[in-house]
């Protein structure tokens, strides 16, 4: 055992030796971001069809170097994720108990297309350990975690028709074009909804790639990422997806992803997802 800390105290030594005579010592760096590809919100439906997206990141970072070849990042940066989710005449039903047990009726919907995509945006906090390597190319790596704080959220919806009827067991009888029972056809112009169940998330991070010397104090970073979201970020999602209601207004309508079908969530949980590609600038080393 002994044997193994000394060899692993001499790779050490002789790794920031050899590190010291490719890079110039330095001790701090300030940069700025950019990167974009698949940024998504990760679930399973029920039923329906998921769908990812493409986002992006932009941001701010500091590395402190206390290896001539090793750094501990930090920084702030705005990330947008983005997903939909999908319908195809989708039907469900169910009991609606009124004061009296003469009004008792199930209640019946139909969508023939119903389209919903969700946008969030996070303000991530990234905390990561950087290695680099060479001389003619440097290359570089850095792993580490990411806390990310939810900003806003917004599920936006396409036009779309939801068909009503009522079944009353007293009568036998199935009505299904009532409006001011809420029975009938209704159109729903596009529009969209603000989310407010999402929460914190924690991710696993990852990037790789090139270092550029540009000129004393700046350099480029050119380069891939990966986050990996650790945590449901979905709150609640006991909502009821179309609301019965004896008017002749519309059925209030709920997000996808904060309702439930057939008494059980559509998605039981969501988890952000990042991959591509990014660009960094680095000044005032």
């Amino acid at each position: 055992m002994k044997r193994i800390f000394l060899l692993l105290a001499v790779a050490i030594i002789t790794t920031g030796s050899l590190s010291a005579q490719v890079f110039k010592r330095q001790k701090h760096e300030l940069s700025v971001h950019a990167g974009a590809g698949l940024s998504t919100l990760q679930y399973e439906l029920q039923t329906g069809k998921h769908s990812n997206g493409i986002g992006f990141q932009v941001g701010g970072g500091y590395a402190f170097y206390f290896l001539p070849s090793v750094a501990l990042r930090t920084g702030l940066e705005m990330s947008f994720y983005n997903a939909s989710a999908k319908l195809t005449n989708f039907t469900d039903s169910y009991d609606v108990q009124a004061s009296s047990v003469v009004n008792n009726y199930t209640y019946t919907y139909n969508i023939d297309k119903y389209n919903e995509s969700q946008q969030s945006l996070y303000f991530n906090i990234p905390l990561m350990l950087q290695f680099q390597t060479g001389r003619t190319y440097i290359f570089y790596g850095a792993v580490g975690g990411k806390v990310g704080i939810p900003l806003t959220a917004t599920a936006r919806t396409k036009k779309y028709e939801i068909a009503t009827k009522g079944y009353f067991p007293q009568e036998g009888r199935t009505y299904d074009d009532l409006p001011q029972f809420g029975f009938g056809t209704y159109e729903y112009l596009k529009g969209s909804t603000r989310l407010d169940n999402f929460k914190l998330q924690f991710m696993l991070a990852a990037e790789a790639g090139l270092k550029w010397k540009i000129r004393k104090g700046n350099d480029i970073y050119t380069g891939v990422y990966l986050d990996y979201g650790l945590n449901n970020v979905l709150d609640t999602n006991d909502k009821r997806f179309v609301t019965s209601v004896l008017s002749a207004d519309k059925p209030p309508m709920s997000p996808i992803i904060e309702s439930q079908y057939k008494g059980s969530p559509f998605t039981e949980k969501i988890n952000p997802l990042a991959v591509g590609l990014r660009v960094r600038f680095t000044f005032l080393q």
